[in-house]
């Protein structure tokens, strides 16, 4: 069985006029920018469905590390720097915005 990693989430809402433009430039620039140094194990994004009524962000991005340990790292590392500066250049002052974000760490797994 493969051990827990520990969770970073962040929560997006942007305009339907910005959809095609965020997400281009999450996937093809952002992402690769926070994942450099191998501190990052993984990154899933989801998108919210119809399928209940919700009221939360359309967009979830949840990202994997190892332990806490990695995740401060990360957090004081050059790269979240620099991902943070082309961020705020490429999406500052548009109609994007981070609603929320938490570190969680493991508790149990159940199924597969």
């Amino acid at each position: 069985m493969s051990r827990q990693r520990f969770i970073y989430q962040l929560t997006i809402q942007c305009s339907p006029q910005m959809e095609a433009e965020f997400n281009k430039w999450y996937d093809e620039v952002h992402i690769p920018l926070v994942m450099r140094g191998g501190m990052l194990k993984a990154i899933s994004r989801y998108k919210v469905t119809d399928a209940i009524e919700t009221n939360v962000s359309k967009y979830l991005t949840v990202c994997e590390f190892e332990d806490r340990a990695a995740f401060e790292k990360w957090l004081a590392s050059d790269i979240l720097a620099e991902a943070k500066a082309d961020r705020e250049k490429t999406m500052g002052g548009k109609d994007v915005v981070w609603t929320s974000r938490a570190f969680y760490e493991p508790m149990a797994r159940f199924g597969v």
